[in-house]
C-alpha cells in the first residue's frame, strides 16, 4: 500500500523571477532548512533538499518547477540529515553532489556524519501516517564527490561555483551566484537572531577550520559583490554586512583557549552521544 504523505508538508515560495526557496514548516523550526532552487538557462539545481520524510522531488514536480525534460542537479552544502535526507530521492534521475569530506557520511548513510537528529516534539503534524522518530535516517544515498572550486553550467554560461569552507562539518561548502551577485551558505553563517549560534562543537567540526574558514570568507567579501545572502536557515540577508558582523563575533568569541576548549569538550560529549544513539531516548 501507498505511503499516503501530508500534502501540506512542503511550503514553496517565490523569492527572485528563477529562484524559489521551500521549507518543511510542520517541523522544528531551529532544525529548518531552506531548500533553495534556482532554475537555470538549460537545468535546474537544488542546493540542500531537506528532511527526506516526504518527497521534494514530487513536491516540486506538482508545482511544475521541475520536469522530467529538464536536467536537476541536487547540491548539499553538508551531510547534516536537514540538509540531506531527501537527496534519496533525486538520485536515480539526477546528479546528487556534496564536498568529497562529507561524501562517506551520505554515501554510506552513517548516523554520526548525518546526525539524524529528530525528536516527537519536533513536528507539529506528522509528515505521513505512522511516521516514528525511531524510523527516522538518512539513507546511503548515490553521489558523486566534489571539490573546491566545483563549476555547475546552468547553460548560456550561468553558472555557481562551489567554496570549501569547513568548520562546520569537514566538507562544508558555499555557492556563489555572480549573475544574481548571490551566495548560498548553508550552515556556514545563517542569522538566527542573537549572537553565539554557530555550530562548530559537533562530531564532525573543528574550530580552528571554522575560524581559517570565516576569515577566508572576510577577505572573499571584501573582492566579491554580494547583495543577497541565502542561508540554509532562518531569514534572508540582504548585503554582506551582517555575514561580516556574524563572522567577525564568531572570531572574537574564539580569541583564547577557554572557548577552545569548552567547544572541544562539547565535541566529546556529543560524538558519543550520537554515536550511541542516546538521543533517540530522550522523552523531550
Amino acid at each position: 500500500m501507498a505511503r499516503i504523505e501530508n500534502p501540506s508538508w512542503f511550503t514553496t515560495k517565490q523569492i527572485e523571477p528563477h529562484l524559489f526557496l521551500t521549507t518543511e514548516n510542520h517541523f522544528f523550526e531551529g532544525n529548518r532548512s531552506n531548500i533553495w532552487l534556482i532554475r537555470g538557462v538549460a537545468r535546474d539545481l537544488i542546493i540542500d533538499c531537506g528532511l527526506g520524510v516526504c518527497n521534494l522531488k514530487k513536491h516540486l514536480e506538482n508545482l511544475q518547477l521541475l520536469s522530467k525534460d529538464r536536467e536537476c542537479i541536487v547540491l548539499c552544502t553538508h551531510s547534516h540529515f536537514d540538509h540531506s535526507g531527501g537527496a534519496n530521492h533525486f538520485e536515480n534521475e539526477s546528479k546528487v553532489l556534496i564536498h568529497q569530506y562529507d561524501y562517506d557520511g551520505l554515501r554510506n548513510g552513517r548516523q554520526v556524519e548525518t546526525l539524524n537528529y529528530v525528536k516527537p516534539t519536533h513536528f507539529s503534524q506528522q509528515p505521513y501516517q505512522h511516521f516514528s522518530t525511531w524510523q527516522y535516517e538518512v539513507p546511503s544515498t548515490k553521489c558523486e564527490p566534489i571539490l573546491d572550486g566545483h563549476r555547475i553550467d546552468l547553460g548560456a554560461g550561468d553558472e555557481v561555483t562551489v567554496l570549501h569552507v569547513p568548520g562546520h562539518t569537514r566538507g562544508s561548502i558555499v555557492c556563489y551566484y555572480p549573475k544574481e551577485k548571490s551566495l548560498f551558505t548553508g550552515d556556514f553563517v545563517y542569522d538566527c537572531g542573537h549572537g553565539g549560534n554557530l555550530f562548530d562543537w559537533l562530531p564532525t567540526s573543528s574550530v580552528q577550520e571554522y575560524l581559517r574558514s570565516a576569515n577566508r570568507m572576510l577577505d572573499w567579501l571584501q573582492e566579491h559583490d554580494i547583495d543577497k545572502i541565502y542561508p540554509g536557515h532562518f531569514r534572508i540577508l540582504n548585503g554582506p554586512n551582517r555575514v561580516r558582523e556574524i563572522l567577525e563575533q564568531y572570531i572574537d568569541s574564539k580569541d583564547g583557549c577557554c572557548s577552545k576548549l569548552t567547544a572541544s569538550c562539547l565535541q566529546t560529549l556529543t560524538s558519543g552521544f550520537f554515536r550511541s544513539g542516546c538521543f533517540r531516548l530522550c522523552p523531550c
